[in-house]
């Protein structure tokens, strides 16, 4: 009889596979669980990072371009613009204070086409790399019409666009910055050339 009833105290053979079977799954199940947690926090991450990126480029071309400022041709010169480039004095450059001439383009990079940024303090810098596809600026006129190419006429009043377009497509979507320029797009009247030709 004590022989009996320690034997039946006890696990069996089969009692303890089917845990240990039961352990196991449940262990896999959970650690299945934990990668998908896992690669589903890197992509937010990845996203997340890309979405503070893309921000941060936007901010860096509305920045500079809402700040551009008139000057005369001789001074820090006038602002330039064609689809693939716009050059104009800002107030706010991305590296230092106080006006500067600063220069976006599209140049081709080792991933295709891409944005880049220069100034003389800081130089030429990438900021968004390629690949750019169907990329270009336009500008808005003071006759309410886009221009692909802005190059004000020596005797007109009104020296810088009303608005700057940048458009692009990349990988992951497209790009549409709109800025307004806040300054007043006229040349100031102590700047305008009198009837001898003098500033």
């Amino acid at each position: 009889m004590t022989h009996r009833r320690a034997r039946q105290a006890g696990f069996t053979l089969l009692e303890t596979i089917v845990t240990l079977v039961i352990v196991s799954l449940l262990v896999a199940v959970l650690m299945q669980a934990l990668n998908q947690t896992l690669n589903l926090r890197t992509r937010l991450l990845r996203h997340q990072g890309e979405a503070r990126l893309a921000a941060l480029q936007e901010a860096w071309f509305r920045d500079s371009v809402a700040a551009a400022l008139i000057d005369l041709p001789d001074g820090l010169g006038e602002m330039r613009g064609n689809s693939t480039a716009v050059d104009f004095v800002t107030a706010r450059p991305l590296a230092g204070s106080g006006p500067a001439r600063v220069r976006w383009s599209l140049q081709r990079g080792a991933n295709g086409i891409e944005l880049r940024y220069g100034d003389e303090r800081l130089g030429e810098v990438t900021a968004v790399p390629g690949p750019l596809y169907e990329a270009r600026f336009a500008y808005l006129g003071v006759d309410g019409q886009w221009h692909d190419i802005w190059e004000p006429e020596t005797e007109a009043d009104e020296r810088l666009p009303r608005l700057v377009r940048f458009e692009a497509r990349t990988g992951r979507g497209t790009i549409a910055w709109w800025v307004a320029i806040a300054s007043d797009p006229r040349l100031p009247t102590r700047l305008r050339r009198n009837e001898s030709g003098v500033y």
